[in-house]
């Protein structure tokens, strides 16, 4: 099984490259966050989407919840829940 990406604070300089393996900082976390909020909406379902499952499944390789994750982002999100459903048979006594 691979190992986790890092995601802890670093006290070096971010654009410091003699550390290409080091672990994000929360403002790299952030940045990386926010792209991410604003291209899985319009890469879901599309060949684009495809396209980047295929890039970054071995990523996750043999680590079932995220590879559920990729596809639900971006190959499947019509099974993404986004809403919470309304049961019918639900009521509330008052």
């Amino acid at each position: 099984m691979t190992k986790p990406p890092s995601y802890e604070p670093v006290s070096y300089v971010d654009t410091d490259d003699s550390h290409p393996n080091r672990p994000l900082d929360r403002y790299e976390i952030e940045v990386q966050l926010a792209i991410a909020q604003f291209v899985i909406p319009r890469v879901a379902g599309t060949p684009a989407g495809q396209e980047i499952f295929d890039a970054l499944l071995p990523r996750f390789e043999d680590r079932l919840f995220y590879h559920k994750h990729l596809t639900h982002y971006l190959i499947r999100p019509e099974h993404i829940e986004t809403e919470l459903q309304e049961d019918d048979d639900y009521t509330v006594d008052d």
